[in-house]
């Protein structure tokens, strides 16, 4: 209290070195009080290694085009929402048909979820992608688990369900 440390948020934006001025214990304690605030806040705060332990783990995921990849720095990354938008016929489908067969070539057991809103999805066009690289398309649209939601609400409900659906192999989720 009066040191100003009088409730969870103000330990929690804390920094090590300002509790340990402030209340005497050391760095590392004041490092668990502050994790253990923050915790119980829920807020998720992360330390810049925690950080750097996520990016780590980033994949890029290749559309297949290298000038397109090295636009994107490597391709799609993971964890990470892309938005891309564009005129009508610019290519946006076309992405996300790529990115869902590059999803499952990247991982056998990976599930594609195409939300497709506008009825855009083209089994023709998969076929044509997968024929190009040596792929079984069939093989590829089995992996890609389609929802056609007539309404924001629909899709937000199907969302909820979807996790159970396919067992946490989710390696995609393309919304056109």
């Amino acid at each position: 209290g009066s040191c100003g440390y009088d409730n969870l948020i103000a330990i929690a934006v804390a920094t090590p070195g300002e509790l340990v001025d402030a209340v005497g214990v050391t760095e590392a304690t004041s490092r668990k009080i502050i994790h253990a605030a923050r915790e119980a806040l829920d807020m998720g705060f992360e330390s810049g290694s925690d950080v750097l332990k996520r990016r780590e783990k980033v994949i890029k995921m290749t559309t297949g085009s290298k000038n397109f990849d090295a636009m994107m720095e490597g391709g799609f990354e993971t964890g990470a929402i892309t938005e891309c938008f564009g005129e009508f016929g610019s290519g946006k489908t076309q992405i996300g048909h790529l990115l869902a067969v590059n999803c499952q070539r990247d991982d056998e057991t990976a599930v594609a979820v195409y939300v497709d809103t506008e009825n855009n999805f083209s089994i023709e066009r998969l076929d044509q992608i997968c024929s190009s690289i040596s792929l079984n398309y069939k093989k590829i649209l089995d992996s890609i688990v389609f929802l056609k939601p007539a309404s924001f609400e629909e899709q937000k409900k199907t969302f909820e369900k979807l996790k159970e659906l396919v067992n946490n192999k989710i390696g995609l989720i393309i919304i056109d």
